[in-house]
Formats: C-alpha cells, structure tokens, sequence
C-alpha cells in the first residue's frame, strides 16, 4: 500500500515537471501554425487585388484561434477588421490581429496592395506592393507606371472563436494619367503621405525601394513617405518619362 501510494506520488511529481512544458510546446506549435496560415491567406489576398476584374469576386476564411490541445484551452480570439479614415486618398486597409501566449503575438495588414507585419515592436513590409513598374525605352527615356490599391467599405470588426470570411470585389480600375505619343512627365512623385497607416514600415519599403531604382539609373530620392524619381536625364525643363497611373478600387466585407 505505501508502495502505491509512493508510485502515485511520483508519477504527479513527474506528471506536473513535465506536463506544463509540454503543453507550452503544443500551444506554441499551434500558434505558429496559426500565424503561416493567415500569413499565407495575406498572400493570396495580395494576389487577387492584381488580378481580379471589375465584377469578380473572391471569398477567403481565416482562422481565429488556435486548435485547443486534450483539455488545455486554445488561446485568445482574433481580430479580423477592415477600417478607412476619413481622408480622400487614404488606401483602406484589413487587419488581423493576434494577442498570443506562447508565439510573439503579431499584426497583418493588407494596404496598399502591400502586407505589413508588425511583431514585437516592428513593423515591416514583407509582401511589397507593385507600386512602381519601369521599363527601359532607350536614348534615355523610361516608362513608368504607379498603380495604386484602393479598398473601400464599411469600416467593421470581428472577433470571435470560429472562422471568419472576408469577401473581396472588384469594383473600378482605370488610369487617372496617360503617355501618347510623346513623354508627358520630368519627374515622378510617388507620396503615401496620409494615404497608408503604419508609416514606418512603408518608409523603409520605399528606402529599399529606392535601391533598386537607382539601380537603374533612375535618379530616385527618397524624403519621408514620398519618393520621387528625376529620371536618367536630371537637367530640367526634360520630359524623359512616359508616366502611366493606374488605379484599382475593391470592395470589401468581412462576416
């Protein structure tokens, strides 16, 4: 009997060692696991904002908690949100945000055309936007294009265990600036000034941004969130780009 008793006393001892770090691994496991799926689901976002045409519609779940483990309880509720402020260029933007236990609890968002990661005190792009696209012509004339995303609807917020849908439409493309037959501008200004909300993360996309522009010989500068490019030609008075803006507004729901 004192034998039991002594076994049964050393298999809680042990049982309560190892149990909680065992449950910390899964709830981390399970976290993460979490995170690359909605990092994943971002990316798809990302892709049908280029590609859908006006009238299409795409529709995306995203998990909201983590799985719970044997009796271990899952974690908190996520949030899933899409807010616009109230100015005329802002771009819009839908949030999912996660306060975890174990995993850094981390913040996505899709404006822009770009996602944005913030953890940990950081915020980066880590899916760039195709915001400029040149093209060499030769005798030192370029063709640019800057695209802007708009995304447009009622600002909402969800939070809740099961899963959540956010539904995307495409509702008007166009271009707002056009090249003929002959160059049209001297210098390109691209400036997310009041149009994007987490600042830092875009000044450093475009300072890479800038990198690669000059790369090619296009003269970029970069002051804050506005980058503007002088082109291969930096004499004034020359008009030495083709400049083409093109624009996309998406309708989105969340449910």
């Amino acid at each position: 009997m004192v034998a039991a008793t002594v076994l049964v006393l050393l298999a809680v001892m042990a049982l309560a060692l190892f149990l909680p770090p065992f449950l910390e691994s899964q709830t981390k496991s399970g976290e993460m696991k979490q995170a690359e799926e909605v990092r994943e689901l971002f990316s798809q976002l990302q892709t049908e904002l280029y590609r859908m045409a006006q009238g299409e519609s795409r529709t995306f779940v995203f998990p909201m908690a983590p799985a719970s483990f044997f009796l271990y309880p899952a974690g908190n509720a996520a949030t899933l949100s899409f807010g616009a402020r109230w100015t005329e260029n802002d771009f819009g933007r839908v949030t999912y945000s996660m306060a975890t236990r174990s995993y850094p609890s981390y913040t996505l968002v899709l404006e822009g055309g770009g996602v944005v990661l913030e953890q940990e005190g950081r915020s980066l792009v880590i899916l760039p936007p195709f915001l400029i696209r040149t093209l060499d012509l030769g005798d030192n004339l370029v063709r640019v294009e800057v695209e802007w995303i708009y995304l447009v609807g009622e600002n909402v917020r969800v939070s809740k265990r099961g899963p959540a849908t956010l539904t995307l439409q495409g509702l008007e493309e166009g271009y707002s600036a056009w090249a003929e037959d002959e160059p049209n501008a001297e210098n390109v200004v691209v400036d997310l000034e009041g149009r994007v909300e987490y600042e830092n993360a875009w000044v450093g996309y475009l300072q890479e941004l800038k990198e690669e522009l000059n790369a090619k010989g296009l003269n970029a500068t970069v002051s804050g969130l506005k980058l503007t490019l002088l082109g291969k030609v930096t004499a004034p008075g020359t008009n030495d780009f083709y400049y083409f803006e093109h624009y996309r507004k998406v309708a989105v729901w969340l449910a």
